[in-house]
């Protein structure tokens, strides 16, 4: 069906393939680029969270001053008010212990009411608090890392950005989520013993779930795709289309036009007088009309085509070329041999060189030289 389409028609529905393949692809790596500046967003928070759960990791627990909103250990103290020595002045101060997850939880709600567009929490599939228990994608996520070991996991979803990194139990973590009966006795009795226990060291423990505003990409995609970049589309579409119309089309309809006529006696205007010898475009077109001619032209008509050589009247003396009449001669069978090699019957074919004897113009100058260097084609008999 489609080889019976006009060659304009073809040459439209294979531009536009060819557009939405380039457009396909386009779109698919700017998606990407978008995806991977997203996550590198959330790793770099992810980063900074993991940094904060080492600097607590490396002194076990921190202690905080007077805040007992959520804690493990109490240790109460007696501070000296007066600084100058003379009379002490002792006043009660508590201080509360937080171990690496409850100071990183507390550290993502300071997070969750600032002004940062990113936030963070950490959750478990096993998780000790109950606050922290996983949302649908931290479920999928934590699922999806698990069974299928993966060090990560993100997705694009209509809320944002959402960014899962994996969390595993290293052995100062044991001490607290091993074995229930051998956790400090503070966490047992701020958590109790059923969940949040039963880890091995190397396990995962949970993840770093991150939160980013983000838009889909097809928002963006509209926004950075405007009036200017779809007309320069139809421009280049356009263009095609008329090169493709003028310079493809319509000669070959003209040529067509000609060889019809040529194969009915009558003249055909196949203008190959004007025929750039050092182009090969019209001669492959020529090519084509020759061998559609052989077909219609009866078979006991000895015809052939004569590929006449001309150069200018300067004479020239080369190796290659002694004379005009070489140079003449090389030209035309120059363009024999490459019709040849499109396929012409080389009995169909004759090559002659007329050197500088048969001018189209005799006046002394540049543009009558180039006028008189030409190759010309005779429709005759042999």
């Amino acid at each position: 069906m489609l080889r019976k389409l006009s060659l304009t028609a073809q040459f439209a529905l294979v531009f536009l393939i060819a557009l939405a393949l380039v457009g396909a692809a386009s779109w698919l790596i700017l998606e990407r680029v978008y995806i991977n500046q997203l996550k590198s967003q959330a790793e770099t928070v992810a980063d900074n969270v993991d940094a904060f759960g080492l600097w607590v990791a490396q002194y076990g627990r921190v202690w905080v001053k007077d805040n007992d909103k959520s804690y493990l250990g109490h240790m109460p103290v007696f501070q000296n008010e007066d600084t100058t020595g003379a009379s002490p002045k002792l006043t009660p101060v508590n201080f509360y212990s937080k171990n690496p997850a409850l100071a990183q939880r507390e550290f993502s709600e300071v997070v969750e009411h600032s002004a940062s567009p990113a936030k963070f929490r950490l959750t478990s599939h096993n998780v000790m608090n109950p606050n922290n228990k996983p949302d649908a994608f931290e479920t999928g996520a934590l699922k999806r890392i698990r069974e299928e070991k993966l060090p990560e996991y993100f997705e694009l979803a209509p809320s944002g950005f959402r960014y899962a990194r994996a969390v595993n139990h290293k052995a100062s973590c044991i001490a607290c989520h091993g074995d229930a009966n051998a956790a400090p006795n503070d966490v047992k009795v701020r958590y109790g013993t059923q969940n949040g226990f039963g880890f091995k060291e190397g396990e995962v423990a949970g993840i770093i779930s991150v939160r980013l505003p983000a838009r889909s990409f097809w928002d963006v995609a509209l926004n950075v795709v405007g009036i200017w970049q779809l007309l320069m589309i139809l421009g280049a579409f356009v263009i095609a289309m008329l090169f493709m119309r003028f310079a493809i089309v319509g000669r070959l309809k003209d040529l067509t036009a000609s060889t019809q006529k040529i194969s009915l006696g009558k003249p055909g205007e196949l203008s190959v007088a004007k025929v750039d010898p050092r182009s090969r475009n019209e001669l492959d077109r020529l090519a084509s009309a020759l061998t559609e001619l052989e077909r219609q032209i009866p078979a006991e008509i000895p015809w052939v085509l004569r590929v006449d050589g001309h150069t200018d009247v300067r004479p020239i003396a080369s190796a290659q070329y002694p004379s005009n009449w070489e140079l003449s001669a090389a030209r035309a069978i120059s363009v024999v041999q490459y019709l040849v090699f499109l396929g012409v019957p080389a009995q169909r074919l004759v090559a002659a060189g007329f050197a500088e004897f048969q001018p189209l113009d005799s006046a002394p100058n540049e543009e009558a030289y180039k006028r008189n260097r030409r190759i010309e084609l005779k429709l005759t008999e042999r």
